[in-house]
């Protein structure tokens, strides 16, 4: 009798257990609903968000700003040293104060050196070396910062695809609560049962939590690339990605990456500049030429001597000019040694970047198997997992489901089902998260984009 009016109470609360279930379900269904509409709605693409950081990014922007400057650097070098002018009032008596008339002489000269044996047109050669270098470097950066906004954007495209499977695996564990909730109600299961679900469904909820949160620290990292405000929340990817097949072979890899690359090729001009500083070097044993013009006011006239006539009494103000051309001589014993040492230490510097550029290319070479290894393990975990394995742990969990409201399986095993079918769409997700990345990597590496 006690049973009976326990099981009559129970079933007097479910509508009202009723009514809370349906209100919780309706509230994440809208939850997801909005969610989705807005991601949809605003979905931007990995190539648009490219752009914007191209367009945008401080660091891109200070490195093109070099280019320019190294550029306009090649155009100074490629000038005379400015003319020196120079006026000169001489031997004034400390009573006077007439420089102009009571000086001895006026000077009036102008100088100018020359830098012979094309010393200019071997220093501007270095110098546009320099901003082919600095082109590199632009560029180098430019591909850099593409792979970093396309790994930063499968990442976040990875953590929006967790988040709706966990949202998924809520649903069903909140709908199998309203099931076994009226099974409790009737007394046909246990209360263990009914809390072990319910732990689940908390379980996963947290992990929303985290996936929320992980997904806002990689916002901030997507807004420093994009150079927006890096407080902004406006980034969402595209539900799909781009799985067109990567047709490329290893040898044609190898092939753009040699053509391509922006490091290898700032190596490259690296060692032309450094050519180019031996020739300017070589060039600067070549003596520079000084040349100077005078013109001399005497307002005293010729200044008297024990051979000067005594017959001049009055004085009269004479006009001299003179003419003045020097040499360096760089080819001086105390002073030889300097350009030849400077010669070994430029070929030294020359053998040193060879061997840099080849264990760089080396590396790359390397990377590039491991990135096409990678895209193939994860293009095949992708059919796997799409055709085969998802689709039966789908009929697993429909099963262990089925049988245990008969009575033929316990809690834990459609628990332990639920787990692995979410496991499986994580790594479904995860694999081609992979597979982009691996490509993104790819076009890093070889300095150009491999799909347009």
């Amino acid at each position: 009798m006690n049973n009976l009016i326990l099981n009559n109470n129970l079933l007097n609360k479910r509508p009202d257990n009723l009514k809370i279930f349906i209100s919780h379900f309706t509230f994440h269904v809208s939850l997801l609903f909005i969610l989705l509409f807005v991601s949809t709605t605003n979905a931007q693409s990995v190539d648009s968000l490219v752009a914007e950081a191209i367009y945008n990014n401080p660091q891109l922007k200070s490195l093109k700003y070099k280019v320019h400057s190294a550029e306009y650097r090649s155009e100074s070098v490629n000038t005379l040293p400015p003319p020196t002018l120079g006026v000169e009032f001489s031997q004034i008596p400390t009573d006077k104060y007439n420089p102009w008339n009571d000086a001895i002489s006026n000077s009036l000269s102008l100088s100018q050196m020359f830098m012979l044996g094309g010393k200019l047109g071997a220093m501007s050669d270095v110098e546009k070396k320099n901003a082919l270098v600095a082109g590199n470097d632009y560029q180098s950066y430019k591909v850099n910062l593409t792979a970093q906004v396309k790994l930063e954007y499968y990442s976040l495209w990875l953590i929006d695809r967790k988040i709706e499977v966990q949202q998924e695996d809520i649903k069903l564990l909140n709908d199998l609560i309203n099931s076994i909730s009226i099974l409790y109600q009737l007394n046909k299961i246990n209360q263990a049962d009914l809390l072990t679900v319910k732990s689940e469904s908390a379980s996963n909820e947290t992990q929303l939590v985290i996936l929320q949160n992980q997904k806002e620290a990689e916002t901030y990292k997507m807004n420093k690339l994009l150079g927006r405000d890096l407080d902004s929340k406006d980034i969402y990817t595209e539900k799909d990605i781009n799985n067109d097949s990567l047709n490329v072979s290893m040898d044609e890899l190898k092939t753009k990456l040699d053509e391509a690359n922006p490091s290898l090729k700032k190596m490259d001009n690296m060692i032309g500049m450094n050519l180019a500083m031996k020739t300017a070097n070589d060039k600067d044993m070549v003596p520079d030429l000084m040349v100077q013009g005078m013109i001399m006011r005497m307002p005293q006239g010729m200044i008297l001597t024990a051979k000067s006539d005594l017959s001049m009494l009055m004085p009269k103000t004479e006009y001299m000019y003179s003419l003045m051309a020097s040499i360096t001589l760089p080819f001086a014993p105390w002073s030889v040694n300097k350009f030849k040492a400077k010669d070994e230490e430029i070929l030294s510097d020359i053998e040193g970047i060879k061997y840099e550029r080849d264990d760089m290319h080396r590396e790359m070479v390397s990377g590039l198997k491991n990135a096409l290894v990678k895209y193939k393990t994860s293009s095949e975990l992708i059919k796997l997992n799409s055709a085969n394995v998802i689709p039966l742990y789908k009929q697993a969990v429909e099963a262990q489901t089925s049988a245990y409201q008969n009575n033929r399986a316990n809690i834990n095993a459609v628990i332990d089902a639920s787990r692995m079918l979410l496991m499986q769409k994580m790594n479904y997700y995860m694999a081609q998260e992979d597979r982009q990345m691996s490509i993104a990597e790819i076009e890093m590496m070889i300095g150009e984009q491999l799909r347009h």
